[in-house]
């Protein structure tokens, strides 16, 4: 499969590089050279190429999967075929498997688990809901992209992968850790079926490990069907029995006893976090009798299930052919009666020394409440145990909500009755999980302040420098992949910024001057230029900001350039004017005056040394007063005034040259 490297399927998509494989199919990294994006195309393996009816229920199972429409199913663009080669095309994604990540960091939190089991939960819902199955759940085929969001893949593969007989045993021993009961059984597979994948999932992310393991895909199918789930919490102390529930009920082997559909087990999983259903009693599920009866015949490698009774049946008949000549055995003679008294007489002195030695100390212990120590501190909850004739023993867990030292669980729970001396099990916090600080070099200032919301602070520091864009951070700490508990943390950031300096005085110099400065400080400039008396022409008369001003590289100076000194109009033959000055008397009786009557005055007045109608008093009077206008008057343009009282023209005159 490798010879696919470098070739172009369909005239559209190039094959990159193989990015991952299974026995089924290879998966290349390729690119739709019509649409210029990268794509994920996934490659048929040779062997299935004769099988018709894998190949028809193939595309119709690749072809229902295209319907699907959702954020968390990885899009599938286009299902093909060219020269015996049967690919589908798909959205490609940037990120590890869920199965790399758990490998890669172990449990995963609990919010991270319950958030990216949502995701997938309401992937699956989506697809139930358009009539398709999944099949073949498993965290191989649960993507996670850079954000940390679960793109599910596969729809469609595994039920087509039934009508081919699969001989690849690492194939098979990926999926049957996640194989419902009723698949191990060859039976009918349902929309549950997916939901018993989903649970064992889900036991993964929490604990890190598998249910159930083995030397062989029949040895685990087995256990699938015949042994109970163990407990999560044995491999993740303090883990809520909420959570445990909801495992509990998702891989019930009998279907009846499972969740009904994917929007139960959602609801169930919203409120799985919260306080008070942290502690919830255990979820127990009626022991289903019948689970061995249903496991299939096991033969031995000739096909002969009775082999292994028939070797034992031999070898007891070989012993039985050297007895069948003896005679009867003759019949044991009775016990004597004295024999059957010392029997009796020793029964009843062991029975004595019993009650005397063993009974005692049976019924010399009390039974004791256990009290409730949960939020207490360590030291409390031992002392409180001792109280109660109890022994605390004591087990640190990490835990983001109980506060550090105190105690998260207990097991037996509060208010159950036990022995007096009994152990007690507490989990006791220590403290947020930490994690792993992210790289924010190189990041924007405001891309980190989003990243480091979930943290107990951040502070800034400019530092200046032209070796990298401004607001870009370029130190912090702590330093990256360092273990923090982010709500406890202040993170420390240093930001590039333009680098600032003390501009030069440029007044004086030439034009070319202040342009070659602008170019090596890396300023932008604009010149503007103004006749000067002082300044030569074509020097710089001023520049704004003023010199020695604080400026950052990139800024704008303004330069003021000299044009050289203002020529001389042509003189110019004056015109004749005299002044005349109009009078204008405006009276208020004394009637008026005595009422406090006011009037509201305007006066407008043009002449030469106007270029319109002026305003030359506007006021509001109660007493009479006299008004003087001086006019401007030419042979060419008389002067006139108006006098408006209360906004009406009450006079009016006008006045010539030589008048």
């Amino acid at each position: 499969m490798s010879s696919l490297i470098g070739r172009r399927i369909s005239e559209r998509y190039d094959i990159l590089e193989m990015i991952g494989g299974g026995g089924m199919a290879h998966v290349y990294r390729g690119k739709d050279s019509i649409l210029e994006r990268p794509v994920a195309v996934k490659v048929l393996q040779p062997q299935y190429n004769d099988d018709q009816e894998f190949i028809r229920r193939f595309y119709r199972e690749a072809q229902a999967a295209t319907s699907l429409a959702h954020p968390n199913i990885v899009n599938i663009y286009d299902v093909g075929e060219e020269e015996q080669l049967y690919y589908i095309v798909m959205e490609h994604i940037d990120g590890v498997t869920l199965k790399e990540k758990i490998q890669q960091t172990g449990p995963l939190p609990l919010e991270q688990a319950v958030r990216l089991m949502g995701q997938v939960l309401d992937a699956i819902r989506h697809a139930h809901a358009n009539q398709i199955v999944h099949r073949d759940i498993k965290p191989h085929n649960i993507l996670l992209n850079e954000e940390g969001e679960a793109k599910v893949t596969d729809f469609g593969i595994a039920r087509a992968s039934s009508a081919a007989t699969i001989t690849h045993t690492n194939s098979v021993m990926g999926s049957v850790h996640y194989m419902s009961p009723e698949q191990a059984k060859g039976g009918a597979i349902t929309a549950q079926s997916d939901i018993y994948s989903l649970g064992v999932v889900l036991y993964e992310m929490v604990t890190g490990t598998l249910p159930y393991t083995g030397d062989s895909a029949v040895g685990i199918a087995l256990k699938h069907l015949q042994e109970p789930l163990p407990s999560p919490s044995e491999d993740r102390p303090g883990l809520p029995q909420s959570i445990e529930n909801v495992i509990i009920r998702a891989t019930a082997k009998k279907m009846e006893d499972r969740y009904t559909d994917i929007s139960q087990m959602q609801q169930d999983l919203q409120t799985a976090l919260n306080h008070e259903r942290r502690n919830e009693a255990p979820l127990v599920l009626p022991v289903d009798e019948d689970a061995t009866k249903a496991v299939p015949a096991i033969k031995d490698e000739n096909g002969d299930e009775g082999a292994t009774i028939q070797a034992r049946t031999g070898a007891v008949g070989n012993g039985g052919d050297k007895q069948s000549d003896n005679p009867a055995a003759p019949k044991k003679k009775k016990k004597s009666w004295w024999k059957i008294m010392m029997l009796l007489f020793l029964l009843c002195f062991g029975a004595v020394i019993a009650a005397f030695t063993i009974l005692p100390d049976l019924l010399m212990a009390d039974d004791v409440d256990v009290p409730d120590v949960r939020d207490m501190s360590e030291e409390e909850a031992v002392q409180e145990l001792e109280n109660a004739r109890l022994n605390g023993e004591t087990q640190s867990v990490a835990d983001d909500e109980v506060e550090q030292g105190h105690v998260i669980s207990q097991e037996p729970g509060a208010g159950s009755t036990v022995k007096e001396d009994s152990a007690v099990q507490l989990y006791v916090s220590s403290g947020p999980q930490a994690e792993s600080m992210p790289d924010l070099n190189g990041v924007s200032r405001d891309r980190a302040e989003e990243m480091l919301s979930d943290y107990a602070g951040v502070e800034f520091s400019p530092s200046q420098t032209s070796e990298y864009p401004p607001d870009q951070i370029i130190e912090q700490n702590p330093e990256a992949e360092e273990n923090v508990v982010p709500r406890d943390t202040t993170v420390e950031l240093t930001y590039s910024t333009e680098r600032e300096f003390s501009l030069q005085n440029l007044q004086g110099e030439s034009r070319e001057a202040a342009e070659s400065y602008l170019e090596t400080s890396n300023l932008e400039g604009t010149f503007e230029t103004q006749f000067s008396e002082s300044v030569e022409e074509g020097n710089v008369i001023e520049q704004s900001p003023a010199p020695y001003s604080m400026v950052t590289e990139g800024e704008t100076i303004t330069f003021v350039i000299s044009k050289g000194p203002q020529e001389e109009p042509e003189a110019q033959q004056e015109t004749p004017s005299e002044q005349v000055e109009a009078v204008i008397p405006v009276e208020v009786s004394q009637e008026d005056q005595e009422q406090g009557r006011e009037y509201s005055i305007r006066i407008v007045y043009e002449d030469a040394g106007t270029s319109g109608p002026t305003i030359f008093a506007e006021e509001t009077i109660a007493e009479t007063k006299t008004y003087r206008v001086p006019l401007e008057v030419t042979p060419q343009t008389d002067g006139t005034y108006t006098l408006y009282v209360d906004n009406e023209e009450v006079q009016s005159n006008s006045f010539s040259y030589g008048e």
